[in-house]
């Protein structure tokens, strides 16, 4: 692809999102910047948009108040397993930039990113497996009650199953206009992830057809190096052909998709920014 036909990629994206704290195993707290930088150095068109930290309240939609409150006063440990302040303001930029990409896909439909990591484990009045605030559900609320939206489809191609996306869903009555699939609630592993690849695009029309919008958590646990793999096992050209597979049919269906990043444990790093990478190619090639 010339760079003329480039794709320009809409990230909401603020340096607060990120946290230079020792969050220990997951590196989802740092990993924002060297994603957006990546995506930059390979030429992509990318046009970061602006954002702001979520108030208490915009939080609270899809969590227990007190838990919130809890959260950034430092008297509940987080998803990381600590107290930590700064982790915890940097979480309000994390919820504000997948909310900010959402509305934004949603008014103008249009594809837009949010390099952010750690909601889909994060239940309604609990943190768990280094999610603390649900963004999705956040998103998703905030987009029905504010913007009017009819039905929100949440496609989680991360590892793991999203139990607090399920959990959220359920405590917030959210069922009606929240369709929610994730890859790691199937049974897929490298002797059956070609077939699910190449259902994939009946999968996303049978479940988020007629969606106003659709959040896309683009994990990258699922590939077959990664520590942490539980379903997927998918070799790097997979992974590509998965995202790809994703914004060709959504385009199809005219459903503007927010991209996330979700999760990614191998070592060194740059294997995980790698293959986030391999996100941005798959949207331009799509």
């Amino acid at each position: 692809m010339s760079e003329q036909n480039l794709k320009e990629m809409l990230v909401f994206y603020n340096k607060k999102q990120c946290s230079n704290e020792n969050v220990g195993y997951s590196p989802s707290a740092k990993k924002p910047k060297l994603v957006v930088q990546a995506w930059k150095q390979s030429g992509y068109p990318v046009n970061i948009q602006k954002i702001r930290a979520l108030s208490v309240e915009e939080i609270s939609v899809a969590h227990d108040k007190n838990y919130v409150k809890g959260i950034l006063g430092g008297k509940i440990k987080n998803g990381f397993g600590n107290k930590s302040l700064p982790v915890a303001k940097s979480l309000q930029w994390t919820t504000g930039s997948f909310l900010a990409a959402a509305v934004y896909a949603y008014r103008q439909k249009v594809s837009t990113f949010s390099p952010t990591s750690g909601f889909h484990h994060a239940g309604y009045s609990y943190a768990n497996g280094f999610c603390t605030f649900n963004g999705l559900m956040i998103a998703a609320i905030l987009l029905k009650k504010q913007h009017k939206a009819k039905q929100i489809g949440i496609l989680d191609l991360d590892s793991h199953a999203g139990d607090g996306t399920a959990n959220t869903i359920a405590k917030t009555n959210s069922g009606d206009f929240v369709r929610h699939y994730s890859l790691g609630e199937q049974e897929i592993q490298k002797h059956n992830n070609v077939e699910w690849l190449e259902h994939l695009p009946n999968l996303i029309r049978e479940n988020f057809d007629g969606s106003d919008v659709l959040f896309y958590q683009a994990g990258v646990d699922c590939h077959e190096d990664d520590p942490e793999v539980y379903a997927g096992h998918f070799t790097t050209e997979q992974l590509y052909t998965r995202d790809k597979l994703v914004y060709t049919t959504c385009k199809e269906l005219n459903i503007p998709v927010v991209t996330n990043l979700a999760g990614g444990y191998q070592k060194p790093l740059q294997k995980v920014i790698d293959l986030h990478n391999l996100t941005a190619k798959a949207f331009q090639d799509s």
